[in-house]
């Protein structure tokens, strides 16, 4: 369905509460991290639980109920399936999880009764929400290290740093600036970071512009849909594009800093 013209002018004012968004759920991600692997793993089952509440509206999919308890059923496991070990090997369960939220997803569509209209964009979007979800989990096994509690503040530093820069895009001369100065502002963030943690600020940058990239990247993938004028969409966004930077710190570690990866 094409916008009206008042859902363009709300949408085109979203950045700023997106942009607000995104620092509070990465400061309190953040927070959790520094904290313990338990409190970020609940973090992330509230974050699970929003996303799902919000994901059918945003992409205005056919069956809102179902879809809301295929993501939270599915979403919810892979959460647990990194909280709840008491040791290592911490992705091991994480397969099996994946497994189960792919199985509800379509189990779903076939306990469908309204002759499954659009089956092929709703089954993509639900696994587009869990790998998503999937990403964010990533951060649980790092926060059991110092280094890897580095890794994960410094890349939620660079999702904020590029979505505040995201504000500059209510003006038309910035418009097309906006993505290096998300990159920049994601890596000088990043860099911060590391010296504030006493830690190599090389890898932090090269972890800041690549959270950076994949952050602004996610909201520009949704920031054209109509429902970006409503809120619950909004908060949807500027979850998804902090929760997809987890894979970040984890592919850093596991390349340049395997001593960040619990044993």
């Amino acid at each position: 369905m094409p916008s009206t013209p008042v859902q363009e002018a709300a949408r085109r004012g979203a950045q700023v509460p997106v942009a607000v968004a995104v620092v509070a759920v990465s400061l309190l991600l953040g927070m959790a991290s520094l904290t313990s692997a338990g409190l970020l793993s609940l973090a992330l089952a509230a974050a699970v639980v929003v996303v799902a509440w919000g994901w059918a509206g945003a992409l205005a999919l056919p069956t809102p109920r179902g879809t809301v308890g295929t993501i939270t059923v599915g979403g919810l496991a892979l959460v647990a399936a990194v909280g709840l070990p008491a040791e290592g090997p911490w992705l091991s369960w994480v397969p099996a999880a994946l497994s189960l939220a792919m199985l509800a997803a379509f189990t779903h569509q076939l306990l469908r009764r309204d002759g499954r209209p659009r089956v092929v964009t709703s089954v993509s979007a639900v696994v587009l929400a869990l790998g998503i979800v999937a990403c964010g989990i990533l951060m649980v096994p790092l926060s059991r290290t110092d280094e890897g509690v580095a890794l994960v503040v410094g890349s939620l530093a660079a999702a904020s740093a590029s979505a505040l820069t995201d504000m500059a895009g209510r003006w038309a001369a910035m418009a097309t600036w906006l993505t290096p100065l998300a990159l920049l502002a994601g890596g000088a963030a990043a860099v911060a970071t590391a010296l504030v943690m006493d830690v190599p600020w090389t890898t932090w940058l090269l972890l800041g512009v690549a959270g950076a990239a994949l952050s602004h990247a996610m909201r520009g993938i949704v920031a054209p849909l109509p429902a970006m004028s409503r809120p619950r969409p909004r908060l949807v966004a500027a979850l998804t594009s902090v929760l997809v930077v987890g894979v970040v710190p984890y592919l850093t570690a596991l390349v340049f800093l395997p001593d960040a990866l619990p044993l």
